[in-house]
């Protein structure tokens, strides 16, 4: 029996080929593939009852480990999905076999092999059996060949016709560094984005459509960092932040194109680095990506326009909302907004949110990073950008029915519609990391060098004395994936195939477990793993909290280190392997954690320095003091930074480069040991020092070029 044969149960439709479900006089619901085989695995064996041992070894296969919590999950969607009512009462379609598993209480109605099938307009399948339909041989075969005829010509014409029709992209700029953000104006002609480039301050530019033989004009002329950027619909106007690091300022400001007036409109938040707008078709109001004192999270603001005084409010959730919302878009109507949430690191989607009331419906399902959406001019459909491992992908929308097709385009992200013209604007940017090694106390003056590079991202590399090898993640498989390689970068393997993204790969000292985070499934809580390198499994530690981050272990390998994330708090805890007991080990906001001794642990928070903590005196951990051994001023890494034998190998970034340096905590001395260029070590990835060569290596980030290009909508529509 065919899995992607459609089939019935009861009053719905489903369609595994589309993962969808229709209940009559509905409209097709889109759910998860994995909800979806789970729902045909039960049909196939109805009436049995299925284990969930059962159902998760066939369904999940080698994420076998993603435990209870998925399954579970699935059962509960696809219950909302098939409610059925019969006498005005609802009908059970899934059964809960208590200590047992589930199983299907209607018998699937397969549809027959063949079978014809046709929709009439009340969205009912009608079937149209074939056996309805006689020929004699002659007439069957002279209808097969005219059938083959007809083919042959339609391929022919339509290869033609798209090899003739094939939309044409137009490259929009070409300059060295990246240009980011394309911000269009109403009627196509201008566009504005932000340059980056190495060493140079990140400025605002126009660039004219209609003369592209011009150089484009710069907008701004400061120090600060200009980002997304937003055009009144008149045309007059462009809307932006503006962040100055050096004087601690963030302004939402708007700029009169024409004279070049400025205005500053509110504050934005210092921390983070996008910094989301767009206004209202009425000009009225502009939406911005803020933060309050009174609201657990930064979420969406409205910022009223109309009044000088720039009265601004918050419009996202402020408290216990289990999300946060960071992109949007309005609607071409502006009664509605295209709102991107984010869950956690591996879970961000799209929803519509209606302005009057807040009630929003989800778009797109099982996303990990929403990187741009636009609204086309029919206010129907809207293409969306996404990225998992760093590969981003493009799509066209349908908000009624979400179907969506795929936009053929690399490194597509942050799409922007002409509101007046039939361009569609977008950044074309691929980017990758590779490890990098820099030999130390060399006669010679050495400069860093790739040990794994290709057109892969491969990064926080980790090394064990033991076995001589790297822990390290790569998205050469499509997923970032746990790898292992020799200290030189060779004999490069795959260590599991869990399709999720893996991150901060980190070994026990014994070479026997390596720890790293990772989602259960798409879009689930952030926890801790183990694989066992002498059985090849994989285990979750287990704890009551939801989110995790980057793990390190105690020098007896018995407790991994890890800052847990909780509304009251963030803090390092340890979490024993074998009975997952856990010990709150800092209460001032520790980040990341290393060992240097059995009792003393180093550890960064963020407030700016290095700290340790003597962690002898278990019964007075919170009122144990910590001590600053290297200061803010020196110190400012939260996790580009190693500890080897009483010496701190770090990165430290200024304003034009880097430097890589040694601090000794025993004679409290620091040197710096390399300057490199900005970039040249990646400040959220760890650095990890290799004893029997006297080498750092660390993720190098391969300054990544962007251009921004466009393309007719209509075309990609059709």
């Amino acid at each position: 029996m065919a899995m992607d044969k459609v089939f019935t149960l009861g009053q719905c439709l489903v369609t595994p080929a589309e993962f969808s479900i229709q209940a009559k006089g509905h409209d097709k619901k889109s759910l998860q593939p994995k909800m979806i085989e789970v729902l045909c695995y039960l049909a196939k064996h109805y009436p049995r009852v299925i284990p969930r041992d059962e159902l998760i070894e066939n369904i999940w296969g080698e994420n076998s480990y993603v435990g209870d919590k998925s399954l579970t999950n699935a059962i509960w969607h696809l219950r909302k999905h098939l409610t059925q009512t019969k006498d005005n009462h609802d009908v059970e379609v899934i059964e809960t076999i208590r200590k047992a598993g589930y199983r299907l209480l209607i018998e699937p109605q397969w549809q027959d092999e063949s079978a014809s099938v046709v929709s009439d307009s009340h969205n009912e399948t009608t079937v149209i059996s074939s056996s309805r339909v006689k020929l004699s041989t002659k007439w069957s075969l002279s209808l097969a060949v005219l059938v083959f005829t007809i083919m042959v010509m339609i391929f022919v014409i339509d290869t033609n016709k798209n090899t003739e029709s094939h939309p044409e992209i137009s490259q929009i700029t070409k300059h060295p560094g990246s240009e980011l953000f394309p911000s269009p104006s109403p009627d196509g002609r201008y566009v504005v984005y932000s340059q980056l480039s190495t060493n140079q301050p990140i400025n605002l530019y126009m660039k004219d459509t209609w003369q592209p033989q011009l150089a484009p004009k710069q907008l701004t002329f400061d120090n600060a960092t200009e980002g997304h950027s937003v055009w009144s619909h008149d045309g007059q106007y462009l809307y932006f932040s503006r962040k100055d690091k050096q004087a601690r300022k963030c302004k939402y400001i708007r700029l009169k194109v024409l004279s070049h007036q400025e205005t500053e409109l509110a504050d934005c938040p210092m921390k983070g680095g996008y910094y989301y707008l767009d206004i209202s078709p009425d000009d009225k109001t502009l939406a911005v990506y803020n933060d309050e004192k009174a609201a657990e999270d930064t979420g969406i603001h409205f910022i009223d326009l109309t009044d000088e005084s720039f009265p601004i409010k918050r419009f996202s959730c402020a408290q216990n909302c289990g999300y946060k919302d960071r992109d949007m878009a309005f609607s071409p109507d502006g009664k509605s907004m295209l709102v991107s949430r984010r869950v956690n690191r591996f879970n961000e989607n799209i929803f519509l949110v209606n302005i009057a009331d807040n009630s929003s419906k989800q778009l797109t399902f099982g996303e990990e990073d929403i990187v741009g959406f636009t609204w086309y001019p029919d206010g129907k459909h809207v293409v969306f950008a996404t990225q998992r491992a760093d590969i981003k992908h493009g799509f066209i929308l349908n908000t009624k029915s979400l179907k969506q097709h795929k936009v053929d385009i690399a490194g597509f992200s942050y799409p922007s519609i002409a509101k007046q013209g039939n361009q569609l604007f977008f950044q074309q940017r691929q980017e990758n990391q590779f490890i990098a090694s820099l030999p130390l106390h060399t006669e010679v003056a050495s400069t860093p060098f790739p040990i794994m590079r290709s057109n892969a991202s491969h990064r926080s590399a980790d090394y064990n004395a033991h076995t001589n090898k790297l822990a390290y993640v790569s998205n050469e498989s499509g997923h970032f994936e746990l790898w292992t390689a020799r200290a030189d970068g060779s004999e490069r393997t795959q260590i599991t195939q869990l399709k999720q993204t893996i991150s901060y790969p980190k070994w026990s000292h014994n070479g026997k477990h390596i720890a790293f985070l990772s989602s259960a499934d798409a879009g689930s809580d952030e926890k801790i793993y183990i694989y066992s390198t002498e059985n090849q499994k994989i285990k979750q530690l287990k704890t009551p909290f939801a989110k995790h981050h980057r793990p390190s272990w105690s020098l007896d390998d018995k407790n991994v280190l890890t800052a847990i994330y909780t509304n009251e708090f963030v803090d390092i805890h340890s979490i024993h392997l074998q009975d997952n007991s856990i010990k709150r080990l800092t209460f001032d906001g520790g980040r990341f954690a290393i060992m240097a001794t059995p009792s003393i642990m180093l550890y960064t928070k963020l407030k700016r320095g290095l700290w340790q903590k003597d962690l002898s005196k278990n019964d007075e951990l919170k009122q144990t003091e910590s001590k600053q051994v290297i200061s803010g001023k020196q110190f400012s890494t939260l996790y580009a930074w190693a500890h080897h034998q009483g010496k701190v190998y770090f990165q430290k970034t200024f304003k034009d480069h880097q430097h890589l340096v040694v601090a000794d905590l025993n004679s409290n001395t620091i040197e710096p040991l390399v300057q490199l260029p900005l970039n040249s070590i990646s400040n959220t990835n760890k650095l990890t020092y290799v004893t029997n060569t006297d080498n750092v290596l660390f993720t190098s980030d391969s300054y990544p070029k962007a251009n921004i290009q466009a393309i007719s909508y209509e075309a990609i529509l059709h």
